[in-house]
Parts: C-alpha cells; structure tokens; sequence
C-alpha cells in the first residue's frame, strides 16, 4: 500500500493489513489532525521514505503487531502522540513496541505496557529545554521491579543540545519536576540508557548540566545566585559575608562577556542581561563555582 499528499481529518481511521504487508509514504505528507486516530490492525510496517513527511496532531496507535520505520533525518513531528502495546506472559527482552524508538528489557512478567510517544520538548522552570521526544510507560500491574530503557532520537531532534551532554530524566508527570537518572549515553548513534524502577512514568533527555527544578540555585560555600531563568537582572549574593572576588560571565562557546554590573558591597553584585541574546549563560564567581542560567 502506498500513500501520498493526505490530509487526515478528525476521525478514527484503521489501516488493516494481512501478515507481512508493507505501507509506505513514498513522498509528500501524511497530516493527522487534532482529535483524529490513524490505527495500524495487524502486523505490517509503516515505512516513511526519505523525503516524506508525517505531522502527527492527533494520536498514531501501532498497537500490538504493526511497527514504524522512520528515516534518519525525518522522523514524526508534530503536538500528538504515538503509541503502542506489549503484552507478553514472561520477562521482556530488549523490546521495542511499535518500533517508537523505546527499547525494554525486564527479568519479570510486567503484563500488558503501553508506550506513548510525543515531540513537544519538556522544559525545565529555568527554561532549559529536553530533547524533541519522549516517552510515557504505562504498566497498570507493575508496582515493583526495575526494567532497563533504551532510548533512541533521531539528530534533528536535539532541540539545541549536545548529544555528548545529554542524560535521562524521569517525572511522573509530563510536566515535570523532573529527577535525573543514572544513564549512560551513546552520542555516535543516538541513544540514552538507564534502569528505571516501577512504577515507571515520563521519560526524556536534558542536558545533564541543566539547572535544578529550583527557581534560585544555591552553590558551594554560601553563594547564592538568581533568578537563573531572566530577562533583565542575575544577583549574586555571598551569604557567609565572604567577599565574592571577579563576576565573569560566558557564553555557551566559553567567550567571556562584557556585563555592567552594580556592586553593593563586597558580597552582593547586580548584573543585567537584558542586551543578552536568548540562551544559556556561566557565570563565574571568583574561585568558589560556575552557575548556569538563561537570558529568557
């Protein structure tokens, strides 16, 4: 079956294919609007060829059986979501349900998972943003247990980041707060692995140096700076009365800039930012630590 240039309007609509059959979007677009779900009945492969493009604003549900090859460069875009189901009788072994780009392996019988996908990043209240992907677990009977995740993204999908600076974070919600895991990170071909304990939840990657869930940042030796999301000022305040020494600030390049500042006294300065461009931001506080933050 092959498919070009359709526009899918609220709706359910079922693709049902016999054993083995193959669906490609050769070229154009596949669009699914708001509201509408475009299910996959059976075992096939949704094949979207180099050059095609998927927008994804309603729901995608590869169920138990049918399975989605993107192309490296094109991957689903898109407010919506996709989703499929694993439902084994024993331990799972490095499964990827729906071909969604979440792998799973257990050593105990979870019963039936569902895995949701989406493409809007997460976003930390400072304002750093995750990684264009993540993935939701669903496990209704696994209260216990730990599985091991791999989670793969496709490079367009950095959102601004560095893939060598990327790690894991879980939330039970999808909006967070989020709680970094101990992950180890592949950046040649684009993977993040952790091991998560059930009940599991919302996963994504962060840049692991990535400013706390915390509106203001308490560093080493009674240093206090914020806000670390702005738009006009960063205060910095020492709080042990210890003078603060050179305030340096730079940019994501490691170019050290040129900020007016305001002293009050020997332990407290005012920056302003607000001719900064939007990003993130160091700034150095003699030899005591190096904070991040971001120019809103």
């Amino acid at each position: 079956m092959i498919l070009r240039y359709i526009l899918i309007l609220p709706a359910v609509v079922s693709v049902v294919a016999m054993t083995g059959q193959a669906v490609d979007l050769s070229g154009g677009s596949l669009r699914i609007g708001a509201g509408t779900t475009l299910r996959f009945e059976g075992p096939m492969t949704f094949t979207i060829q180099p050059g095609a493009e998927v927008v994804n604003d309603g729901t995608i549900d590869m169920g138990m059986a049918a399975r989605l090859d993107e192309p490296s460069g094109g991957p689903i875009t898109g407010s919506g979501t996709e989703m499929a189901l694993i439902d084994l009788d024993g331990p799972i072994g490095n499964e990827e349900p729906g071909g969604l780009g979440l792998s799973i392996s257990t050593d105990f019988a979870a019963g039936p998972i569902t895995i949701t996908r989406g493409h809007i990043a997460r976003v930390f209240p400072e304002g750093d943003p995750s990684v264009e992907r993540w993935f939701r677990i669903d496990a209704p009977f696994t209260t216990s247990g730990v599985a091991d995740i791999t989670i793969a993204y496709d490079a367009s999908e950095l959102n601004g980041l560095s893939s060598d600076a990327i790690g894991l974070f879980r939330s039970d919600m999808l909006d967070g707060p989020w709680n970094p895991l101990a992950s180890t990170n592949d950046p040649v071909d684009h993977l993040v692995q952790a091991s998560v304990a059930a009940p599991w939840g919302v996963y994504t990657a962060f840049d692991v140096n990535a400013p706390t869930a915390s509106p203001s940042l308490v560093a080493t030796n009674g240093l206090h700076v914020w806000p670390t999301l702005t738009s006009e000022q960063i205060f910095i305040h020492s709080t042990d009365g210890t003078p603060l020494g050179p305030v340096v600030v730079f940019d994501g390049l490691g170019r050290s800039l040129a900020i007016p500042s305001r002293t009050s006294s020997h332990d407290l300065v005012e920056l302003d930012v607000a001719h900064l461009a939007a990003g993130a931001y160091y700034v150095r506080v003699g030899d005591r630590a190096v904070v991040k933050f971001r120019k809103a």
